[in-house]
């Protein structure tokens, strides 16, 4: 379906930490039936998916000037959840710390991650296996300080993420053979096609929003 100039792409950010009891008693009250369905055991967890659900419904609701109840989800054959009776396109993310929602009307792909700044992860043999030759030498950049050469691998891992959601057809390719370190923000790929993206910097994560297609990329609207 054609995007028009006007599409805009809303990105939502939401802090675990920041919600107090109250707040958090309001929320877990909007869950649906649905809305429990498969989230892990592990308490920590479980809150964490829980909480990203619902806020997932309540700003769709918001969004459509509908009652959070009045959504129903389903999901493609490879797992991306849809809305069957709203013209509106959305993805999640979350990390330990923060929970993201990117959405937009009509029908475009969009795909989104978030990764926490502090997160501890085996960089080296990560980037050699799935970063492309260009991405690894920008991150191995000998000009970058520990920070920026950290935030650097992060971006490049939110990237290749929100790419491969905002594809959603469940394609099995090697992380590799595509290459995110364009002036552009631009790829073409053979299997997947081409798809913009951008990064943000931000004090405690990066995020990082694929989308194929003609649209305006708002700034995040943290909360």
């Amino acid at each position: 379906m054609p995007v028009s100039d006007s599409t805009v792409i809303h990105i939502e950010i939401r802090h675990f930490s920041q919600v107090n009891m109250e707040e958090e008693s309001r929320l877990l009250s909007l869950l649906t039936t649905q809305d429990q369905i498969g989230v892990a055991r592990h308490a920590d967890r479980r809150q964490r998916q829980l909480l990203a659900r619902v806020w997932r419904r309540e700003i769709l609701a918001q969004a459509l000037g509908i009652h959070p109840e009045q959504l129903t989800f389903d999901q493609t054959v490879n797992g991306k959840p849809y809305l069957n009776d709203h013209a509106i396109s959305f993805n999640i993310s979350h990390s330990h710390d923060a929970f993201v929602l990117v959405w937009c009307r009509g029908h475009l792909s969009v795909g989104v991650d978030i990764e926490d700044k502090n997160r501890d992860f085996p960089a080296e043999s990560l980037a050699k296996r799935y970063f492309h030759p260009t991405e690894y030498d920008a991150w191995k950049n000998p000009d970058s300080s520990p920070p920026s050469s950290h935030n650097q691998w992060l971006t490049t891992w939110t990237r290749k993420e929100a790419i491969l959601k905002a594809h959603g057809m469940g394609i099995r390719i090697d992380l590799n053979s595509f290459n995110t370190q364009n002036a552009d923000e631009l790829i073409e790929h053979a299997l997947l096609g081409a798809w913009q993206y951008r990064s943000f910097n931000l004090d405690k994560q990066v995020v990082s929003v694929a989308w194929q297609g003609l649209a305006q990329l708002a700034s995040p609207n943290t909360q």
